[in-house]
Order: C-alpha cells, then sequence, then structure tokens
C-alpha cells in the first residue's frame, strides 16, 4: 500500500481510546467520531504520509522521464545524455530546491496539527 494510506491507518488505529470512550459518552455518532474525534487526532501521521507522498513523487522525476515521461526530469536526462554537467546539476538543484520549498509549506500544518 502507499505511504500516505498506511500512514492514515496507523494515525487512525492509534487514536487513544480514552478519546473514543469520550466521545461515545457525550453521544457522538460513529461519523461525529471519525470527524470530531479520529481524524484531529491523526492528523500529524496523516500529514506527515502526505509530506512523504510529495517527497517520494518528486525523487521519481527522473526515472519517469528515463522511461520516456516528460517533466522535471527530461533535463537531468537531456544533461546525461549529452554529458553536460552543468546542466545536470542546474536541473537537478532546481529539484531539490523544489522538495525543499514545499516540505517547508507543508511544516506550518504539521506544527498545526500537533497536539
Amino acid at each position: 500500500l502507499p505511504a500516505p494510506i498506511r500512514l492514515t491507518q496507523l494515525g487512525i488505529s492509534s487514536v487513544p481510546t480514552a478519546l473514543l470512550e469520550a466521545g461515545r459518552a457525550f453521544g457522538a455518532t460513529p461519523m461525529q467520531l471519525l470527524w470530531k474525534v479520529e481524524l484531529p487526532s491523526a492528523a500529524p501521521t496523516i500529514l506527515a504520509g502526505i509530506t512523504q507522498c510529495i517527497m517520494l513523487s518528486l525523487s521519481m522525476v527522473v526515472i519517469a522521464a528515463l522511461v520516456g515521461a516528460g517533466g522535471l526530469g527530461v533535463p537531468v536526462v537531456r544533461a546525461l545524455n549529452t554529458v553536460q554537467v552543468g546542466m545536470g546539476f542546474e536541473a537537478g538543484f532546481v529539484i531539490v530546491l523544489l522538495a525543499i520549498v514545499l516540505d517547508r509549506i507543508s511544516r506550518p500544518a504539521d506544527k498545526a496539527a500537533a497536539p
């Protein structure tokens, strides 16, 4: 299974039983338990799965370009084929920079979701 699905399942299954019992004691329906108790408690783990998925997909762009797909990895493959080290470094640096920017953008959401 993909990482976001595994981490979502892990987050929901690791919700403390005391929280679930408190929700049931206050008369929450199963849907309310999911939306109001389980998902907020599992949010940090779910967001970690999303961040991991973003980083994994960025790591695959060069491999995808090697098998003929377009996208961010094409300049890296062209540089490899023509032995242009500078062009390959620039293209690889842009991919790494994009990964860093996306990681920094997702950090406030991780901090907001943390208990």
